[in-house]
């Protein structure tokens, strides 16, 4: 018997404290600020990650999904854009989740 062809292969999603671990170090690479201030845009993340982990093949929606879940679990920490700064606009669009009565645009980095 013939057998099928091999389909595309299956996406090896990440555990939380994996996705939160990565998160943190691509957040890290890409913060801007000050210490004890520094902060990096969700969609600037989100390029490093779509982009070192392809295994992954997360959505935008899906790895915001897991985004907000890992700031539940207390992995990372997002934080909303109190000032907007009318020349990154774009940015805070794509950066935005929307949870409940919150609107967060960015992770924060630590140290």
């Amino acid at each position: 018997p013939l057998s099928a062809p091999p389909g595309p292969p299956k996406a090896v999603r990440p555990d939380l404290p994996t996705f939160a671990a990565q998160v943190h170090d691509a957040a890290k690479a890409r913060a801007e600020g000050w210490p004890g201030n520094r902060k990096a845009y969700i969609s600037h993340v989100w390029q490093t990650i779509r982009s070192s982990r392809p295994e992954w093949s997360l959505t935008e929606i899906e790895f915001k999904v897991l985004l907000a879940d890992a700031h539940r679990a207390a992995r990372i920490v997002l934080a909303n854009a109190d000032l907007k700064d009318k020349n990154r606009i774009k940015e805070l669009q794509d950066s935005a989740i929307q949870y409940k009565n919150v609107v967060w645009h960015f992770v924060r980095v630590e140290g």
